[in-house]
């Protein structure tokens, strides 16, 4: 069963880019832009990583990937996609 790892809190999806430039089909992830909700970064069995992106009526999931954090962006690479994420508001530890 997959398992919550980490929440990053309130973000934007600033962009979303192929990764290997070729955009073909790309029109789809592009509509992601300015879709704004909680950043949830998830565990799977196998120990692979995904970010689900939920505004609590929309619920956004990439494949399986690795996150990477800067003061204010979180970015989440899989094979096909980076997907850029400014940070709203971040999670409080409770």
């Amino acid at each position: 069963m997959d398992r919550i790892i980490k929440i990053i809190g309130s973000v934007i999806i600033d962009g979303v880019e192929p990764v290997n430039r070729d955009t073909a089909g790309w029109d789809r992830r592009s509509g992601f832009r300015g879709f704004e909700g909680w950043l949830v970064i998830r565990l799977t069995d196998d120990g692979t990583t995904y970010a689900v992106i939920d505004n609590g009526r929309r619920c956004i999931s990439t494949s399986r990937g690795e996150l990477t954090l800067t003061a204010d962006c979180a970015v989440f690479t899989t094979a096909n996609s980076i997907y850029t994420f400014r940070i709203v508001h971040e999670a409080k530890a409770g």
